[in-house]
């Protein structure tokens, strides 16, 4: 009951040391739910079992902040918006892996089922790889992923920042 409590009530105080092995686990079972991503998995169980234990890491996420930020006397808004704005990132993946994967057992017998958004990666790998003047989409390229990367960026600066503020205890003395 006490798990359940640290992990999901935003509620309460957390101190640093356990917050940063909270937050590591948090992070850890993220990068490990990546692989409810793959082919296989999708198949079988869809995008929803992603969706779901994203949604919940985000409210782990968010609740340890919170708890960590209430420590150090502090808002919890911070933490928040980044849970927000990870929550719309998670939200645009979906909506891509959706377009992309679409009902993968429908695909498998309708070769016609491939999305727009296939066909426009499939223009834009020949058109980089044609190496043509004027067809140069590198910079498209890294300007997708860098806007990808930055709700990942602004969490883990986040998470920084609650690991660093000092305890209203810390503060008194």
């Amino acid at each position: 009951m006490r798990t359940l409590r640290l992990l999901f009530s935003p509620s309460g105080r957390l101190g640093r040391q356990s917050f940063v092995l909270a937050a590591i686990g948090v992070y850890a079972a993220g990068v490990a739910s990546q692989w409810l991503t793959a082919p296989g998995i999708m198949m079988r169980g869809g995008i929803w079992l992603f969706a779901i234990v994203q949604v919940v890491l985000i409210w782990i996420w968010f609740s340890l902040h919170a708890k960590r930020l209430h420590d150090a006397d502090r808002s919890a808004g911070i933490a928040g918006a980044a849970a927000i704005l990870y929550l719309l990132a998670v939200a645009l993946l979906l909506v891509l892996l959706g377009s992309l994967f679409g009902d993968l057992s429908a695909q498998a017998h309708d070769p016609n089922a491939t999305s727009a958004l296939t066909l426009i990666l499939f223009i834009w790998i020949v058109a980089i790889l044609s190496d043509a003047p004027g067809a140069n989409f590198y910079w498209l390229g890294v300007l997708v992923l860098v806007a990808a990367a930055l709700p990942i960026i602004f969490t883990v600066v986040v998470t920084l920042w609650a690991a660093t503020r000092p305890s209203m205890e810390e503060q008194a003395m």
